[in-house]
C-alpha cells in the first residue's frame, strides 16, 4: 500500500465523526501492546493556544538534549505534521508501516463489535503513540484533539498537566458555558500530577482549582504561582519578564503577540515542574528553545512589503487575542480573506474581526465542513458595513486580496484549514517570482 493510498484511508475514517469516549482506545492501545507506556508525556490542553506551548516545550526540552515526540493538531499542509520527533516529519514509510499494522488492530476490534470502530482521530493517536515508541523518544509533548476528559489522549499519565486559555468552542460536545467546557478540560488532570494553567478566568479557575484539590494535584497558576511581567512587542517578535519558581529578564520569543509571552511562561513553569521530577533545563537552553520555537500559521508575518500575515484563529476568543495584538502592532486596519468551519461560531469571529477590517474577502477552505461562502457573505454583511467580496475559491481569494489591498496589509484569518491552504499558495507564488527575477 502507498502512502496516498493509507493516508486516504485514514482520511476516510473521518465519516465515524467524533466520538468521546476512551473504551475503544485503551483496547486499541492494549491490542498494539500499550506503546503509551513507554515514555514519558507532558499533557497539553485548553481552547487556544495549546499548540504554542507545545512548540515551546517541545523546543526547550530538545535544547536541554533529550529525544522529544510532538503530537499536535490539526495539520496545516501535510499530515505528517501532526507527529514529529525532534523536529522532523513522521517519514512516509513509517506511516505506511505502522498504520498497516495497525489497520489490522482496529479492523479486527470493528468485526468483533461495531460499536468498537476507531475514529481518525483515535487512529492517529494510537499511530503517534506507536512511532514514538519505536523511535525511543524520551518524552512525547501530546497535544489534546477537543475537550480532555474523553479525548484519545488522555490514555495518558503526565509528568506535567497544562490547561491554556478557555473559550467557548466546540459547545455541541463540552458544554455550552466556561464552567462547563472548564471541566471537560480539567479531566486530564491525574492524582497527584501536578498543573500549569495560563487561564486567568475566575470561572475556569474555579473548575480547574477543585480539581485539582479532589485530585490532589499541585496547581500553579499564571498571576499567582508564577507570571509574565514587562511584555514588548514587535514584528520580530515578544519579550518578557518571568518569575516563578526563578527569575528571568528578558526572554525572547519570534512568535507574536502578548499571549504568546504568557504561553511561554506557561511552558516555563511547565519546566520548572519538570525539575522537581529530575529534568532540570539549564537557563541557557530554556533561552535557545523559547527562541527557536516556530508555529506556522499562528500570526504568521510571511512577507513586510507588502504586510501579509497568515492566522488560524478560529473561534472569537482567538480572534479576539489576535486583533489586541494586531492592534499593538499598529498594522490595522487590514484587509482579511476570511474563511470558518461550519461548526464555528461565524457571527462571533466577525464581531471580533470587523473593527479592525478596511475590507473582508469571503472564501471557504476545500473542505467538507467549510462554512459555504454564501453562509459566510450574510453573516460578514450583518456584522460589517465595508466594502467586501466574495470568492469561493480560496487561492482566487488570496490573489484578489494582495491585488487590492486596503488598509496596511493582508490577514488570512479564521480557519487553520484555509491558512493550510494560503501557506503552500504564498510558497508557490513567492518560487514563481524569483524564477522570474
Amino acid at each position: 500500500m502507498s502512502y496516498s493510498e493509507l493516508t486516504d484511508w485514514m482520511f476516510n475514517l473521518e465519516r465515524f465523526g467524533i466520538k468521546l469516549g476512551l473504551e475503544n482506545m485503551e483496547e486499541f492501545l492494549t491490542r498494539a501492546g500499550d506503546p503509551h507506556r513507554d515514555f514519558k508525556t507532558v499533557h497539553v490542553t485548553g481552547t487556544n493556544g495549546k499548540g504554542s506551548v507545545c512548540v515551546f516545550l517541545a523546543e526547550v526540552l530538545r535544547e536541554h538534549g533529550l529525544k522529544v515526540g510532538l503530537y499536535t493538531s490539526p495539520h496545516l499542509v501535510d499530515f505528517r505534521e501532526r507527529i514529529k520527533v525532534d523536529g522532523l516529519m513522521i517519514p512516509e514509510e513509517d506511516v505506511v508501516r505502522i498504520g498497516s499494522d495497525l489497520r489490522g488492530v482496529m479492523e479486527s476490534m470493528a468485526k468483533e463489535d461495531g460499536e468498537k470502530q476507531l475514529t481518525f482521530f483515535e487512529f492517529t493517536t494510537g499511530l503517534a503513540f506507536q512511532y514514538f515508541k519505536e523511535r525511543k523518544v524520551d518524552i512525547v509533548v501530546a497535544e489534546v484533539g477537543m475537550g480532555g476528559r474523553l479525548d484519545a489522549t488522555n490514555v495518558v499519565t503526565p509528568e506535567v498537566s497544562v490547561i491554556t486559555r478557555i473559550g467557548l468552542e466546540h459547545t455541541n460536545y463540552l458544554g455550552r458555558t466556561i464552567p462547563e467546557i472548564a471541566r471537560e478540560k480539567a479531566g486530564i488532570i491525574k492524582k497527584g500530577v501536578p498543573v500549569v494553567t495560563c487561564d486567568r478566568s475566575p470561572e475556569a479557575l474555579a473548575v480547574i482549582s477543585g480539581t485539582c484539590r479532589k485530585k490532589g494535584a499541585k496547581l500553579a497558576r499564571i498571576g499567582h504561582e508564577f507570571d509574565v511581567t514587562g511584555t514588548r512587542m514587535s514584528l520580530d517578535g515578544v519579550d518578557f519578564d518571568y518569575r516563578g519558581a526563578k527569575e528571568y529578564k528578558d526572554i525572547h520569543s519570534r512568535l507574536l503577540g502578548t499571549h504568546q509571552a504568557q504561553n511561554a511562561g506557561a511552558a516555563v513553569a511547565v519546566i520548572e515542574e519538570l525539575a522537581r521530577r529530575g529534568i532540570e533545563v539549564s537557563e541557557s537552553d530554556l533561552r535557545a528553545g523559547l527562541k527557536k520555537a516556530a508555529w506556522p500559521g499562528r500570526l504568521d508575518v510571511v512577507s513586510r512589503r507588502p504586510l501579509v500575515i497568515l492566522d488560524g484563529s478560529h473561534n472569537p476568543d482567538g480572534i479576539g487575542t489576535t486583533v489586541k495584538a494586531l492592534e499593538a502592532l499598529d498594522v490595522v486596519p487590514l484587509t482579511y480573506v476570511l474563511g470558518c468551519m461550519d461548526d464555528k461560531d461565524a457571527e462571533g469571529i466577525v464581531r471580533a474581526l470587523a473593527p479592525t477590517a478596511a475590507k473582508i474577502l469571503v472564501t471557504q477552505a476545500r473542505f467538507k465542513r467549510a462554512l459555504a461562502a454564501e453562509r459566510l457573505e450574510e453573516v460578514v454583511k450583518r456584522h460589517f458595513d465595508g466594502p467586501t467580496e466574495t470568492l469561493k475559491d480560496p487561492a482566487a481569494a488570496f490573489e484578489r486580496g494582495l491585488a487590492s489591498i486596503e488598509g496596511k496589509g493582508l490577514c488570512v484569518i479564521g480557519s487553520l484549514y484555509l491558512v493550510g491552504e494560503a501557506i503552500p499558495w504564498w510558497e508557490d507564488r513567492k518560487r514563481n517570482r524569483a524564477h522570474k527575477v
